[in-house]
């Protein structure tokens, strides 16, 4: 494995291509009756049921149309530097907070996945700052403290060195 992959933006291009390619050959192979609609129903599926959550709203709803339509979700970015990009990592509905892809952009159409980061707390993009210098991110952020009455009455500038997670194979 490279590590190398296509920029998201256009990896979510090409998938919502392929989703309506989906949808089209759905409708083209009802008329005549083919078995490979079964499998062309997909997209006609996650497409009504997405509608219906758009149009009557509802957890059930929701969850049903977050299920059918994830895999053509895009990858939220969180942080964007001219160095990396910090991708939010979907790990499950009931998956802990924070936990952060990192990829380097290469050329225009490429990235390359530099490692997995786990942060006590969420980006905020207008006060924290990321850099990459040997194989580590430097993550310069504002720490807050609280009195006894629960005001916040200092802020610290705080710098720490983040290595990345360890990659586990079979």
């Amino acid at each position: 494995m490279s590590g190398y992959s296509l920029h998201q933006n256009l990896i979510f291009i090409l998938k919502v291509i392929l989703y309506f390619t989906g949808l089209v050959l759905s409708f083209r192979s009802f008329i005549p009756f083919k078995k490979i609609i079964f499998y062309y129903s997909f997209y006609a599926i996650s497409g009504f049921l997405t509608g219906l959550f758009f149009l009557f709203g509802g957890i059930s709803l929701a969850i049903l149309s977050s299920l059918v339509c994830y895999p053509i979700a895009p990858k939220q970015t969180e942080y964007k530097n001219e160095t990396i990009k910090i991708y939010d990592r979907f790990q499950g509905f009931m998956a802990r907070c924070c936990s952060y892809e990192v990829v380097g952009p290469k050329l225009y159409f490429f990235e390359k996945h530099l490692g997995y980061i786990n942060l006590e707390k969420s980006i905020d993009a207008d006060k924290d700052e990321f850099s990459f210098k040997n194989n580590t991110i430097i993550y310069k952020y504002e720490k807050y403290e609280l009195n006894k009455d629960g005001q916040v009455v200092t802020v610290k500038n705080t710098t720490e060195i983040l290595n990345f997670e360890k990659k586990y194979y079979r």
